[in-house]
């Protein structure tokens, strides 16, 4: 592994620098004594393989090196690769590492963060890893840094960092029109402080050029609010998720922009916008949408069932990720919405319209939920053949039959001991599931899971099932931290034996 483009110091006092608040108080400190940890749960699911040394795993992505089959993970100590051609036998080909990655004054033994969900060119072969503000134990009244790595991975056993680009947020990036732009999301560290995309051009990788636009703003000037992640989907529409909902942009094509009535080209730094909007208080409280998936195209048939009530490329299906309800029983909900009525411009303005609500789902009160107080929220999913597989944090990943979007069923879920479940991923057949606790495990849905499936029939909760359930429910799983900056909106782990990662400015405090 080289540094093509070393970081000098020069280098970074040349970047943009960021305009800073001040930090609240610390957190208490993690104990450091083990707690009792949770019992296996499964139904329906069963481990087919899990790659070595993943632990702290964050996201995942792939890419085909002719019939070599590669898995980039991202984590908190770095980028790994492995080749998934034998799902029985992964083979690690690389590890770009935190001292590798590491500004002029980071403190490499910190962890590197978040990049929740890494994008991979897969023509380029370039890895887009972006960095958050408290990454390297960056701490007040410091500099800390923020922005995307690019990283050749023309050889995935052989990663080498392009380039770095700084610039006011790095919480998620993602490849708009054919990986020649990035759409960067996360909280605007600028002085406008609104929710907004950056763009930045990166045809050249190894001198990528933010460009003077924001797209898709949300609230005035100084509220703060936040833009969270961004999914294309096979008909190229880019989903931007966050404060106020989830709301659709051609990035390319001549279409009619519905808020001027006027047709015109749209690009990756001025896209038209499509549909979307907000979701009701009652379905989704907190208002705050986390990542997003519409059926459409190819992927047409992973998506529910087309109905006359709710034709092809109508629903969206999008997470509240929210820690209100410590079972999901009110907040942190699956949600199914319509985007009928909102593609004349609703969804926008200050007061975005409400879309329609098709369905929701949450594991309360569901078999393999843990009750009592455990870290429960909707993350990432992932849709294939009407099977939803999702992360659901310490309760786990579950496997959903959308057939019908009005009543999400429970086919399969994979809850084992100290599970952290932060996203997953359909591959081959099989689920990848990146656990920031127990790394990342490969998953196979057993034959039941698709008999339930068939038959409409969920898993129900047992009466055996919930006596076994209740003695569980004085236990602790591996804790987590609200985020300096997005608190509960996006956890970190509350190492228990480094509680030095959890200081003013890095995992508790406000900033």
């Amino acid at each position: 592994m080289k540094v093509i483009a070393k970081i000098t110091a020069a280098t970074l006092l040349a970047f943009t620098t960021a305009g800073l608040a001040s930090a609240a108080s610390a957190e208490p400190r993690t104990p450091k004594v083990d707690k009792p940890r949770l019992q296996a749960a499964a139904k329906n699911v069963r481990l087919k393989a899990s790659l070595p040394g993943t632990e702290r795993a964050i996201s995942i992505a792939f890419a085909q090196y002719g019939k070599r089959d590669v898995a980039f993970v991202s984590m908190e100590t770095g980028l790994k690769t492995f080749d998934v051609t034998d799902l029985d036998k992964p083979k690690l080909l690389d590890h770009l590492t935190k001292e590798e990655m590491a500004l002029p004054g980071d403190d490499p033994t910190k962890r590197f963060w978040e990049n929740e969900d890494i994008n991979v060119d897969p023509k380029r072969k370039l890895a887009f890893l972006a960095r958050e503000v408290n990454s390297f134990g960056r701490a007040l009244p410091g500099d800390r840094p923020t922005g995307n790595y690019i990283v050749s991975a023309v050889d995935p056993a052989d990663l080498k960092i392009l380039s770095f680009h700084r610039q006011n947020t790095g919480h998620t990036s993602t490849c708009i029109n054919d990986c020649q732009f990035l759409w960067t999301a996360g909280l605007d560290r600028s002085d406008a402080r609104t929710g907004r995309i950056f763009v930045t051009d990166i045809r050249d990788p190894k001198t990528p050029k933010e460009l003077p636009v924001s797209v898709d703003v949300r609230g005035k000037a100084g509220e703060g609010k936040i833009t969270h992640d961004v999914q294309v989907d096979a008909q190229g529409i880019a989903w931007v998720a966050g404060d106020d909902g989830t709301r659709g942009y051609y990035t390319q094509g001549r279409h009619r922009d519905p808020l001027t009535g006027k047709y015109r080209e749209a690009k990756a730094w001025d896209p038209v916008p499509y549909a979307g909007g907000a979701v009701p208080k009652a379905d989704m409280p907190t208002s705050f949408t986390h990542n997003s998936f519409r059926p459409i195209g190819r992927t047409l048939l992973d998506g529910p069932l087309p109905t006359r009530e709710n034709p092809p490329g109508s629903l969206l299906l999008h997470t509240e990720e929210a820690f209100g309800s410590p079972t999901c029983k009110t907040e942190g909900r699956f949600v199914i919405s319509s985007l009928q009525g909102t593609h004349n411009g609703e969804g926008w303005g200050e007061t975005p319209k409400e879309m329609k609500t098709v369905g929701i789902w949450s594991p309360d009160d569901q078999e393999g939920t843990i009750p009592g107080n455990v870290t429960c929220s909707a993350h990432y999913f992932d849709v294939q053949k009407r099977i939803v597989a999702y992360s659901w944090y310490n309760q786990g990943t579950r496997f959903l039959d959308i057939s019908n979007p009005a009543r999400p069923i429970q086919i399969g879920y994979w809850r084992p001991d100290t599970a952290t479940s932060w996203a997953p991923y359909w591959h081959r057949g099989t689920v990848f599931v990146a656990d920031i606790s127990r790394g990342v495990e490969i998953l196979q849905l057993e034959k039941g899971a698709y008999e339930a499936q068939a038959s409409g029939t969920p898993v129900t909760l047992t009466a055996h099932h919930a006596r076994e359930l209740a003695r569980e429910s004085d236990r602790e799983p591996v804790p987590l931290a609200p985020n300096p900056f997005y608190g509960w909106a996006c956890p970190m782990v509350a190492n228990r034996d480094d509680s030095a990662d959890c200081g003013a400015g890095a995992c508790g405090a406000p900033c």
